[in-house]
């Protein structure tokens, strides 16, 4: 990519950068779901939201993994076949995208198509590239914190035990408690699990480079879910980040619901030690706040907040100014909220018109009051 071209970027849709009238970012096309990577890595490669199935590489008997060290090494290993599934998936798809999907438009409006007589969806724009979705990331690093913490250097329960929890979607509630709440989370600039969370997406996004030499095509990463937080939860089996079976997932690059306790300084810093320079892509993450943050007195800070942020390498924060009180309220008497928004993915919607799990999903979110 030129430098001129490089400057003259933008973003379109949620946040996906693009060069205007030069480029196909193939946008929300590609996702891994990362946080299947410890399910694999825990099971040697067997799902465990379906036992059956066998989707994962083979890392060994967890069971075996005698430092925190061999199991993050399995994890990388399943990481590294995820990305690897996905970018052949991408690879396979483009003959059926050339032939059913055409852009006779966008060809005509997007430099490289004419010039080469090749279509849009056919790869033909001058930088034709993949935004290669990265979900999962603040559950993944939860759970190998919260392994790290429970498993190995306090000794809470076995590995066998907390495998066992996860197979049967924790039985013991008590269990999954002390996991969800006795180990660092995603969020409160813990450099435990702000680490990990760096590493492994720095590692995919190595991954994804590594992929582009293979197959010839471009991959970026971009950590970002849209509401595929959603669906993917639904196919995820329990996690040692003491998330339930089937539930919801983290929002893009924000921290999972309810979990960013220290405020909206301390979401910042954790969120400014993700590898932003390797995700051009872009990462996401919608900031909840208490709307008596934002007073006179105040305002200034959070100006000075936002501009820190950004000079930490925070590409992307986008706020809801409404408390958790009046979207509950909102969902019991929707009549008197007619035109009350909401920031629900990367865009904009009326509260009324979401359906109720991600009404739900929103109201979970953390409240920053200060």
């Amino acid at each position: 990519i030129s430098y001129e071209d490089a400057c003259d970027y933008t973003q379109i849709g949620c946040v996906e950068t693009v060069i205007p009238g030069k480029s196909n970012p193939h946008a929300v096309n590609s996702r891994s779901n990362l946080l299947k990577a410890v399910e694999y890595a825990l099971a040697d490669g067997y799902s465990m939201f379906d036992p059956n199935l066998k989707p994962g590489a083979e890392t060994g008997d967890s069971l075996t993994f005698e430092s925190f060290d061999m199991l993050m090494d399995a994890v990388k290993a399943q990481i590294k076949h995820i990305i690897r599934a996905t970018a052949n998936i991408a690879v396979n798809y483009m003959p059926n995208s050339e032939v059913n999907d055409p852009k006779p438009v966008k060809s005509l409006l997007t430099e490289g198509c004419t010039e080469r007589g090749v279509d849009f969806n056919a790869r033909g724009a001058l930088y034709d590239y993949y935004q290669v979705m990265l979900m999962g990331i603040p559950n993944l690093a939860d759970s190998m914190a919260a392994i790290k913490t429970m498993v190995y250097d306090r000794k809470y329960c076995a590995m066998e035990e907390l495998i066992y929890q996860l197979k049967n979607n924790w039985p013991d509630e008590g269990m999954r408690l002390e996991f969800l709440n006795r180990a660092p989370k995603f969020g409160n600039d813990s450099d435990l699990v702000d680490g990990i969370a760096a590493a492994l997406t720095e590692y995919a996004c190595d991954c994804l480079r590594e992929e582009s030499e293979r197959t010839g095509y471009s991959f970026h990463a971009q950590p970002f879910t849209f509401l595929w937080m959603i669906d993917h939860g639904r196919l995820t089996a329990a996690t040692p980040d003491g998330r339930r079976r089937g539930e919801i997932i983290a929002y893009s690059a924000s921290p999972m619901q309810g979990r960013d306790k220290e405020g909206l300084t301390a979401l910042m810093k954790s969120l400014s030690k993700l590898p932003t320079k390797k995700t051009p892509g872009t990462t996401s993450a919608i900031v909840e706040a208490d709307p008596k943050l934002f007073k006179d007195d105040t305002l200034d800070r959070i100006v000075g907040l936002m501009l820190g942020a950004a000079e930490l390498g925070v590409s992307n924060a986008q706020f809801n100014i409404v408390s958790a009180d009046t979207l509950r309220d909102a969902q019991k008497h929707p009549e008197n909220y007619p035109n009350l928004a909401v920031r629900v993915s990367g865009f904009s919607q009326k509260f009324n018109f979401l359906g109720r799990e991600l009404q739900d999903h929103i109201i979970a979110r953390t409240k920053h009051a200060e």
